[in-house]
């Protein structure tokens, strides 16, 4: 009798822990998003199996756009998801101008949606291009200026709405100052879009950022070498300290 009833305790704690780890995303982006979607789902598939991820994206849109199209509000309003990820296409939000301020507005106006709803605004701070940008070389003639207009952005958007913010761009610029050819290689070709590495600092970057644990513990590696996923994991870390140090 004594066994039963300490058998079926183990098994109602062990229901509610899951219950109360299980967690509901939704992410709203461009292909900064979508080409690191299956990343990302394996990495918390096998991390944090209890989650549920849900991707809503459009290749070369902006979150004005997003917030503009008729089909986002109800996919926002539809449950009480427990983060929802905003990401500005990769150029607009450090432009200044009307790029910037339509950042900020679609931001501000998304937060306010999503806090009504329950849910927490998060911000998925992208990265520069690996050389500067080509259509833009005044204003991000290499990626650390480009990484640093793109960073303040987002931040400053974060203070304002109250926003997490999942600083991958961060991440991006440590690999580079420690390691330039492991920063090469978290590009594709193009010089723009992650690679399958990059996508692996993303996905690191967003587990620890929402789960609120350490992406040193993350296991699984999605087929990149032992010690270089560490050194990615490691600076996925160190990026989210570095912000919750500001």
């Amino acid at each position: 009798m004594i066994k039963n009833t300490i058998h079926l305790l183990i098994i109602f704690l062990s229901i509610a822990t899951i219950h109360c780890e299980a967690k509901k995303i939704l992410f709203i982006g461009n292909s900064y998003t979508s080409q690191c979607s299956r990343t990302i789902t394996d990495l918390f598939k096998n991390e944090s199996p209890e989650w549920k991820l849900t991707f809503h994206t459009k290749g070369g849109k902006d979150l004005a756009y997003h917030h503009a199209d008729p089909r986002t509000k109800p996919m926002v309003l539809s449950q009480k998801w427990d983060f929802v990820v905003l990401q500005e296409q990769s150029q607009k939000s450090g432009l200044g101008g009307k790029f910037s301020k339509d950042f900020r507005d679609a931001v501000n106006s998304f937060s306010t949606m999503i806090r009504k709803n329950g849910s927490t605004p998060c911000l998925y701070l992208t990265w520069g291009r690996k050389a500067g940008d080509k259509k833009n070389p005044k204003m991000y003639p290499d990626f650390q200026t480009m990484q640093k207009k793109i960073a303040y952005a987002y931040l400053e958007a974060g203070k304002e709405n109250r926003a997490r913010v999942l600083p991958v761009g961060l991440a991006y610029s440590k690999i580079k100052q420690q390691d330039q050819a492991l920063f090469e290689s978290l590009y594709k070709k193009d010089g723009s879009h992650p690679s399958e590495i990059g996508a692996y600092v993303v996905s690191s970057v967003f587990w620890g950022g929402l789960t609120g644990k350490d992406p040193r513990n993350i296991k699984w590696r999605g087929g990149i070498e032992h010690q270089k996923a560490v050194r990615l994991r490691q600076v996925a870390q160190a990026s989210l300290q570095e912000l919750t140090a500001h």
